[in-house]
This record gives structure tokens, C-alpha cells and sequence, in this order.
């Protein structure tokens, strides 16, 4: 009975005392972990906004970030690895956007212009910019590309899932959701990127002219 009791830690046994010491240092590391990834993240994405992804330097980014180039390489080994990992942080903000956009259907008469709306404020963000200038300075890139274009496919199909239910709810075949969804994208892109203002104010009076009939079918 001594023998049981000496082998106690404060009626815990030694052994299970350890496990019990280590889950939360476990959990502290893990945790270090995800807030140095997390601002490695960060300083990538105010670079590629302020230089973009031609001029990006790993060294730079380590230096941005507060950390050492060893410490950034364990986490992103390669500059693509660095860039992917940024993209898709970027589309996990963009749809949650867009998710908070279409929470404001419900009961709205006007949700081609909520669709418009959303679209215009994702074309005038930061993001779209990074976005717009990694898609151009990799889509030659075969591996890279490939994958930058399949995350921002991806993202792009997301976005679509969240709104088409809002247009089926209101007796619009599916596949027609999708292409009006698409097509009112495309407008406001269009006037996102337009270089002249001539060629944005024909894009507005496309996209209302667009909005005005999709609401007349819709209500006739």
C-alpha cells in the first residue's frame, strides 16, 4: 500500500501528471505556430499590394513579418508555396464577403442589384488587385499557373454557389442562375478594369440596362 501510494503525485501517477503538463504546451506551440504563419501571411499580402508578385522577395517577407528567413521557409518552402498559401486566405475572405452580401437577400426584391453591388465592392478591394496581378504574371507559369488558376476558379465557382440559391428561391432555372450570376460579374469587372472613363460609364448603363430586364422577366 506504501509502495501504491509513493508512486502518486498528488493522487495523480507520474506518468498521466506528464500528459497533463504537455497538452498545453502542445497547444502553446501549435498555437506560436499559427500566429507566426498568420503574420508571414500578412506581410506577404501588404507586399504583393504594394510591389507585386514580380518583385516579391522571401526576404523581404521574413523581414515584413518579424521573422527569421529559416522560420519563414519551415512554413513556405518556396515563393509559389508562399503566394498560393496568400490566395487562399484571400478567397476564404472573399467568400465569406459574399456570404455576408447575400445575407441581405432575404425578403430584398432587388437581388440583381445585391449581385451587382457585391461584385463591384470585390473589383474595387485590394484583393482583386493582388489577385489580377498574380494571374498575370504567372498564367505562362505551367505548375504555379495551373495552380493559381485552379484556386481562383474555385473561389470563382464558391462565390457563385452563394448566390445562385437566392435566384433558383425566386424561380430561376439553375444552370440561368449561374449565367446571369456570371454575366453580372463580368460587367462589373469590366468597369473595374476599364482604362477610360468612357468605357466604365458604358459598362454602368450595360449593367443597369442588364439589372432593369433580369427584374422585368423575373416580376413579369
Amino acid at each position: 500500500m506504501r509502495h501504491g501510494a509513493s508512486g502518486k503525485l498528488g493522487g495523480i501517477s507520474p506518468i498521466f501528471g506528464k500528459v497533463r503538463v504537455s497538452v498545453p504546451a502542445r497547444a502553446l506551440r501549435k498555437e506560436q505556430k499559427d500566429l507566426t504563419r498568420e503574420r508571414i501571411l500578412e506581410a506577404a499580402t501588404r507586399l504583393l499590394a504594394d510591389s507585386g508578385y514580380a518583385s516579391l522577395r522571401v526576404a523581404a517577407v521574413a523581414k515584413e513579418a518579424g521573422v527569421s528567413l529559416g522560420g519563414q521557409l519551415h512554413h513556405f518552402p518556396t515563393k509559389d508555396d508562399l503566394v498560393l498559401a496568400v490566395l487562399e486566405r484571400l478567397s476564404i475572405q472573399i467568400i465569406e464577403l459574399a456570404r455576408t452580401d447575400a445575407s441581405q437577400a432575404d425578403g430584398n426584391p432587388d437581388v440583381f442589384g445585391l449581385i451587382a453591388e457585391s461584385a463591384r465592392r470585390f473589383y474595387a478591394t485590394e484583393e482583386f488587385l493582388i489577385f489580377l496581378d498574380i494571374f498575370l504574371s504567372v498564367r505562362r507559369h505551367s505548375l504555379f499557373g495551373d495552380a493559381a488558376k485552379s484556386l481562383i476558379s474555385r473561389e470563382r465557382t464558391a462565390v457563385e454557389q452563394v448566390w445562385k440559391p437566392h435566384l433558383v428561391k425566386r424561380g430561376v432555372d439553375g444552370d440561368r442562375a449561374l449565367a446571369i450570376i456570371r454575366a453580372i460579374w463580368a460587367l462589373a469587372r469590366g468597369q473595374a478594369i476599364s482604362s477610360s472613363e468612357e468605357h466604365r460609364a458604358a459598362n454602368e448603363t450595360v449593367m443597369s440596362l442588364v439589372i432593369e430586364a433580369l427584374k422585368a422577366e423575373l416580376n413579369g
